[in-house]
């Protein structure tokens, strides 16, 4: 009876001690930025100040948190950017109760950073120190990529049409936006800062604006030429008529090209051809269809619904009202 009572006294401690969480290994997790349910109403902060002009400082900010109740001991934490080839920071923390968590603020000192959009890693026990029950869960990419402008002018350039299908004679309006993500202003240099030279099927209208600079149309090119301030942009808007010859369903694209100072020095030697920001593509033309009837075909795979004639239309009426003449008579007949 004792023996009996003694094991099952034995049998419910190693239960117990089977149910005790804080017997379990720690678990450091980089929880996602915005992520609640931390200690004691604690929030998860994964973020970096923001973009910068090459040389300036970033503060990045990481939080570290122990999933488990049972505790880690001491281990390292480094913020990376693109991949674990290009160390940003690493700091130790002494410990991570069960539970608890961390947040680690690092600066970054961009001078040397290549210009350009760079990924943000942050990772805990990065030495292995730490026994886990998942070694899966210590990395995290911050949500946003961080852009390191460059000491000198940057122009992208995007172009886009007021519609994709157009009849033939039919006026088109373009737009296209020059915007200066460099820390430094693009002057206006020699030579153009902006060309655009229409493709066959269009033909310059003479209509062109721009919010700042010159604008200017050249025969059938549209040509610019002015100054864009670090982290200002320019707007230009020009129109050209289709060809009333063009074929139906034929494509008509093109692109214009923009030319800045990539060093400074006062001379344009970079150059980028416009985006068109309706699609996926990088650096991609401008397109737009000619289409003869006014509307756009058919998706592939579909039939067109058949129309009536003006005769068909007309049948199709005198058949309802035939019909109902009938329906009255039947009633009427029903009724007497």
């Amino acid at each position: 009876m004792v023996t009996a009572l003694g094991g099952a006294v034995v049998l419910a401690s190693l239960g117990a001690m089977a149910d005790d969480p804080c017997t379990k290994l720690p678990d450091l997790w980089m929880p996602a930025d915005g992520t609640s349910g931390l200690a004691n109403g604690g929030i998860s902060v994964q973020e970096t100040t923001g973009d910068v002009c090459q040389g300036d400082t970033v503060t990045i900010t990481v939080t570290v948190d122990n999933l488990s109740c049972g505790d880690a001991g001491p281990f390292y934490v480094t913020v990376y950017y693109d991949g674990t080839t290009h160390v940003i920071g690493t700091q130790r923390v002494d410990g991570l109760p069960g539970c608890e968590f961390t947040t680690l603020t690092f600066v970054w000192d961009t001078d040397g950073v290549p210009a350009g959009e760079h990924e943000v890693l942050a990772c805990a026990d990065t030495t292995g120190a730490v026994s886990e029950l998942n070694e899966s869960n210590n990395c995290i990419t911050i949500e946003q990529d961080l852009l390191v402008r460059p000491n000198a002018p940057l122009i992208e350039a995007e172009k886009t049409a007021d519609a994709e299908w157009y009849e033939p004679g039919s006026t088109v309006t373009f737009r296209v936006t020059l915007w200066n993500e460099g820390c430094d202003e693009q002057e206006d240099n020699p030579g153009h800062e902006f060309i655009d030279a229409l493709p066959d099927g269009l033909t310059a209208t003479g209509y062109a604006t721009a919010t700042s600079g010159t604008i200017s149309v050249d025969g059938n090119t549209i040509v610019w030429d002015g100054s864009i301030t670090a982290g200002g942009s320019v707007t230009l808007v020009f129109k050209a008529r289709i060809d009333s010859t063009a074929e139906d369903g034929s494509d008509i694209c093109n692109q214009g090209t923009v030319h800045w100072d990539s060093n400074g020095d006062g001379t344009n030697d970079a150059s980028e051809p416009t985006d068109n920001p309706d699609t996926g593509a990088e650096d991609d033309p401008t397109c737009l269809t000619v289409d003869i009837g006014g509307t756009p075909p058919p998706l592939s795979g579909t039939i067109d619904a058949p129309t009536l004639s003006e005769w068909g239309a007309i049948v199709l009426v005198l058949l309802f009202v035939s019909a109902f003449v009938v329906m009255v008579r039947r009633k009427g007949l029903t009724v007497a």
